[in-house]
This record gives C-alpha cells, sequence and structure tokens, in this order.
C-alpha cells in the first residue's frame, strides 16, 4: 500500500510528542513493507541547505512555509498581535499551501493520505486532496479543529468539554470544519479525543478507529521491574510541562498532606516551569520531600521512580506518558482526564482519581506507600501491557483498518 502523511513537523523538526509519535509509526509501516511518504513543512534556515538522508523506510517530501512567520519554535514564537493575527488568518485557509500539498499528492499517487497537525499546512488542504480523488483519513491528535491553542484550557479551566466552546473558538475554526468535511474516516489516537470532536459534530457520519500511540524508540521495553533497597525512600514522579493545567498544584497538595502525615517518601517533578511560577510554587508548598528536575531524558528519569502520577487537570489527547512509564515497569495514578484513564488498568497497572480531588489522590499514594509490594505487582503488569503500543503492532493496527476501510470504498463505489 502506498500511504502518504501530512504533518506540519517531522524530525528533525520537533517541538512535542506528536510528530514523534507519527514518525514512528510511519517507519514501522515502511518498515512493514508499504511505501511510506510524509509531507512536511520546511523551515527557513534548510531553505538552501543541501536534503538530510532520509529512513530507508520513509520518503519525506518537504514543502516551504507560505506564511508571515515559522511558528514552531520552544516557548512558542515571539510576535506581535498583529503579527500573529495576520499568521493566524492565513492559517485559517492557506490556499498557497493547498495546492503545494495537492500538487505532491497528484505525483506520488497514494491509495490513501492520512492528514495530522496541519497548523502551518491549514486545514484547506483537505479539501484539495479530496480534489485530487485520493482516499483521505485524518488523524486528530489535539483539539486544534475546535481550538486555536488546540487545548481547549481558557482562563484557567476547560472550555467545551462538555459544554459549547467559546465564542472566539466557534468562529475562527469555523472554516477548519468545513474543511474537514472532506475526510472520509478518522483515526483517533483516543476514545475521549474522539468523542469531544462528536460532541461538537464532527466526523459523526464516517467510519471511525481509536488506535492508540506507540513507544517511540527512545523507550526500549525493561526486562524487570527494578528492585529498591529497603532504606530507599519510595520516589513518585511527575513528567511533564510545570503548570496549572497539568494538576502540578494538586500533586503539591498531595505531597503536603503526606508531609504532614509523616510519610516517609520522595517526589521528582521533571519537566520545564516558566521561573515565576516555580517559585510561586516552592513559597507556596516549601516540601522537603520534593525536588524539581527541570528537563530530563524520560526514559531514564522513569526508570529512577516507583511510581508516576499524572494529574493533568485538561483533557489529555492521550497521555502518552502513561504507558511510557509502563515501558519501564513503573505504575501509573492517573487523572480521569482526557484519554489518560483509558490505558489503565484500575487496580492492575495503576489507579484513577477524580481530576483536582486532592483528598483522592493522597489516599492513592499513601496506599502505595503502605503496601511496597503493589510497586512490584503493577510494574510486572505495567511492563506486560506495554507491548501492546510497540510500534509493529500500532502500525499493523492502521494497515487493518485502511485495507478495510479502502475496501469498502472501493465496494460502496462499485455498488
Amino acid at each position: 500500500m502506498r500511504i502518504l502523511n501530512v504533518s506540519s513537523l517531522s524530525p528533525p523538526n520537533v517541538i512535542g510528542g506528536a510528530e514523534l509519535g507519527i514518525r514512528t509509526i510511519a517507519e514501522a509501516m515502511g518498515e512493514a513493507g508499504h511505501d511510506v511518504h510524509v509531507v512536511t513543512l520546511q523551515p527557513p534556515a534548510a531553505t538552501n541547505a543541501p536534503a538530510a538522508a532520509q529512513p530507508t523506510s520513509v520518503t519525506v517530501h518537504p514543502v516551504p512555509l507560505a506564511n508571515v512567520y515559522w511558528p514552531f519554535v520552544p516557548g512558542g514564537a515571539k510576535h506581535s498581535a498583529a503579527g500573529k493575527l495576520a499568521w493566524h488568518s492565513i492559517d485559517t485557509a492557506n490556499h498557497v499551501m493547498a495546492r503545494r500539498v495537492e500538487k505532491i499528492v497528484r505525483r506520488v499517487q497514494p491509495d490513501v493520505v492520512l492528514t495530522h497537525n496541519l497548523q502551518g499546512f491549514s486545514t484547506a488542504v483537505m479539501p484539495a486532496i479530496k480534489r485530487a480523488g485520493v482516499p483521505l483519513v485524518h488523524v486528530p491528535h489535539d483539539y486544534a479543529l475546535l481550538c486555536p491553542q488546540t487545548t481547549l484550557w481558557r482562563k484557567g479551566s476547560g472550555c467545551g468539554f462538555r459544554t459549547e466552546r467559546c465564542t472566539g473558538c466557534r468562529i475562527l475554526t469555523a472554516p477548519r470544519q468545513r474543511h474537514v468535511d472532506a475526510a472520509d474516516a478518522v483515526i483517533s489516537v483516543s476514545q475521549s479525543l474522539l468523542d469531544t470532536h462528536r460532541l461538537h459534530r464532527l466526523f459523526e457520519d464516517v467510519p471511525a478507529k481509536v488506535i492508540y500511540n506507540a513507544l517511540r524508540p527512545q523507550f526500549q521495553i525493561a526486562e524487570q521491574v527494578v528492585a529498591r533497597g529497603d532504606n530507599e525512600p519510595f520516589t513518585f514522579g511527575y513528567m511533564g510541562r510545570v503548570e496549572c493545567s497539568k494538576g502540578i498544584e494538586t500533586l503539591l497538595a498531595a505531597a503536603a498532606e503526606l508531609e504532614a502525615r509523616g510519610a516517609n517518601f520522595r517526589l521528582r517533578v521533571a519537566g520545564r516551569a516558566a521561573p515565576d511560577y516555580l517559585a510561586t510554587l516552592q513559597q507556596r508548598w516549601p516540601l522537603k520531600s520534593v525536588g524539581y528536575d527541570g528537563f530530563v531524558d524520560a526514559a531514564e528519569f522513569l526508570g529512577e521512580i516507583d511510581t508516576l502520577v499524572f494529574p493533568s487537570e485538561w483533557l489529555e489527547a492521550l497521555g502518552n506518558g502513561v504507558f511510557e512509564a509502563f515501558s519501564q515497569g513503573v505504575p501509573v495514578i492517573g487523572a480521569d482526564s482526557g484519554g489518560i484513564a483509558e490505558s489503565i488498568d484500575e487496580d492492575i497497572t495503576g489507579f484513577v482519581f477524580e481530576p483536582g480531588n486532592v483528598t483522592q489522590l493522597t489516599d492513592l499514594m499513601s496506599r502505595m506507600l503502605a503496601a511496597p509490594e503493589l510497586r512490584m505487582q503493577m510494574g510486572n503488569d505495567a511492563l506486560r501491557k506495554s507491548h501492546e503500543y510497540r510500534a509493529p503492532h500500532r502500525a499493523a493496527e492502521y494497515i487493518d483498518f485502511l485495507e478495510a476501510f479502502l475496501r469498502h470504498s472501493v465496494s460502496g463505489a462499485a455498488a
């Protein structure tokens, strides 16, 4: 099968985990014998640079961005309000980029196109792909079709989780929702993500499949759960952006309660934080059990903790940290936010608690501390579970769905 992916970013141009996950599955499909292509944006610095060596399983088609600036920089692009307005106005329906992608589709002649994150390309590429006469499957990785910020998070709380979205979201994403009508099917990285889109009347009448993300190559599945010394304090870990929406304040409040009870534990917080916000957290919760590690190597960090706490309060599209922890034999205590809980088997590979509920989280952390054998038992179950997230397994799920979808499309057209 010849498969063409359209993704705003692809290694070596990386900002977050989505583009790494997309490339991981694309390469696994290529290694399984399929002819896999990736159309991706080309940063300005690479315009005149020689082409980089490409993995043998994937053919990359870089496309120069036609907009007022390159937005994909760590920490966000620093531009004026007028500049940002101009960028987003163009990205609402960027017909220049749509024509460029359509040209590649017509040249490659794929059996199917998978569109992923489209910021920079704009969702206008979707009807352009359909004009080329190729079946189109959209793979959402966030809430970009529903929210200009991609997060459905506004002024410290959720926007449109189970209610109407704010006026700004509805107006600014209206063109995207018209473009997405071109999709013939959808593959969602979680059931929660699919349900949220359908709540807002997207993908209601097309074939749909939930396929979770795959472990990236850096997460080699551990051979066994690492035993800890009797004198080592039990170590909880947090990994992610250090900000309110990620539930860090709920976790620190739970840690404060455990300290007040005299519990012997450590909490390691890994992730970038705004200096002022970090200072506020340290002043509000001056806890001797808590250490801030900053940016870390994720696989190495997970191998050094006993339980990962994933307390996010906004709707995570999936929560890759859950199965990344499983790959190192680490159970997870996760908030029931978005797709986090979908990867956790309650009382087997971890626990689930109500987002923002300090009492529930404290009790679950206490349960782990009171029964150290749980960590070994759950860690072994987590290791077994992690094999489901290997890239070849996920790639096979994609291929099975795409082949069935294409067969159905052909038989439907014939009828």
